[in-house]
């Protein structure tokens, strides 16, 4: 027995319960008995999968049960290969307590990482390891079923070449750009075909689909295994082709009311005349300060005939410029590049000084590709916000990179995912 085995457990549980309801009768004891071992087992992995290797003692101050009861919990999970014991542990003064923690092999986790260009793959196990190297296919993401199809294929193609056993596949995370409706599934802004995206990739997959903001899943990930573990009041910003946020407020994961917070790369940075955003509006802070905004400033110096290493990178044709050379030109000391990041980075600042006015977080975390220019995009942004925002409020704010590295997207899926599970 593995863990996909408390979906069937539950599935036949509820078809017991639903006529007991229908006909007016109370659940028996032994449901009850039932269900409650269940939710606490379920709490049991869950405690495990956030919190890793634990004693009997410490488990018990996240899943409130007797020792007694906790052992009799673990023996049964023990015997069902989702939890093993790790040996003896550190003495805090007299005998060594027994450690345990999730079998590796317990169950597994699809995660899907859509980004405007390219859509990546991993299968995470109960570990929080990939289990197989990151795939990564291009795919410049277009609202039609024929992206959808390809995503599925590929993701499939993976699951196979893992030679997992795809039922000991639990769900799959899935993180895009746009509006997401977490709860409902929906992306506003892309995948909108009248049925929730995430009900189309559950029927695919056959699994639990969840559906979350790229931004918001990077979040999670610091949430729970990141910089921003422990912290109440923290803010993600994501620096890709766009620019993305996800926020941690009074110590919980913040959406919204629908789901849509943490838009602040739109909010009007310039006047009606300037750049066309994706949005459909003018001189949104993405238009001058994003992986896109980026590329065009560097498009602009070239054919303006700036002296730039950039364009032998190019060979020649400024449209082949990407993000990812400018950061590469600037670690290489290209001054023009530096001078691209300077600009991109102090206008960036001035658009985290509103949030810093207003939401006062105690910790802001950077993660994306930009965020490997370092120094030439960190120095300008702190100016940026340095010019723009009151002393006082940034006294004990920390600034900082991303400790997880271009896969957190891909983690933040996972810790969706299993939170569903686990709270279902």
């Amino acid at each position: 027995m593995t863990f996909v085995n408390f979906f069937s457990f539950f599935a036949e549980l509820y078809l017991k319960i639903m006529p007991l309801f229908e006909h007016g009768d109370f659940l028996s004891e032994l449901t009850r008995v039932e269900l409650k071992k269940h939710s606490q087992k379920k709490r049991i992995v869950r405690t495990f999968y956030l919190h890793g290797p634990l004693s009997i003692a410490e488990i018990t101050k996240y899943v409130e049960v007797s020792v007694p009861t906790m052992q009799s919990l673990l023996d049964e999970l023990l015997k069902e290969n989702i939890v093993k014991s790790l040996g003896a542990g550190s003495s805090k003064g007299g005998r060594r307590p027994t450690l345990y923690g999730l079998h590796s092999k317990a169950f597994y986790v699809l995660s899907i990482d859509i980004g405007t260009h390219s859509t990546r793959y991993t299968i995470f196990d109960s570990a929080n390891k990939k289990v197989m190297p990151v795939q990564e296919i291009p795919l410049l993401l277009k609202n039609d079923m024929a992206s959808v199809e390809k995503i599925f294929h590929s993701a499939m193609a993976l699951v196979k070449a893992s030679e997992i056993n795809p039922e000991h596949i639990v769900g799959i995370g899935i993180d895009m750009p746009g509006l997401i409706e977490r709860e409902k599934g929906i992306n506003h802004s892309l995948f909108n075909f009248g049925e929730p995206i995430a009900d189309i990739f559950s029927r695919l997959f056959n699994k639990p689909v969840v559906i979350e903001n790229d931004a918001q899943a990077k979040a999670l990930a610091e949430f729970r295994f990141g910089k921003a573990v422990g912290k109440k009041h923290v803010l993600v910003i994501q620096m890709g082709w766009g620019v993305g946020m996800g926020m941690i407020l009074n110590g919980k994961p913040y959406y919204g009311a629908r789901g849509f917070s943490g838009e602040f790369a739109h909010i009007p940075m310039v006047d009606e005349k300037g750049y066309l955003c994706t949005c459909g509006m003018r001189g949104c802070l993405e238009t001058i300060s994003s992986g896109n905004a980026l590329t065009r400033y560097a498009i602009q110096g070239i054919k303006a005939g700036e002296m730039t290493i950039l364009s032998e990178m190019a060979k020649g044709k400024p449209g082949n410029i990407t993000s990812h050379m400018v950061v590469e030109a600037a670690r290489k000391g290209d001054q023009f590049a530096i001078g691209l990041f300077s600009r991109i980075g102090f206008n960036l600042g001035k658009g985290i000084a509103s949030l810093v006015q207003i939401l006062n977080p105690e910790l802001i975390i950077l993660d994306g590709r930009l965020t490997k220019a370092g120094s030439y995009l960190i120095t300008p942004l702190k100016q940026g916000l340095q010019q723009y925002s009151f002393t006082k409020m940034r006294e004990e704010m920390e600034i900082t990179l991303s400790k997880l590295g271009e896969d957190s997207s891909l983690l933040g899926n996972a810790v969706s995912l299993l939170e569903m599970v686990f709270e279902n």
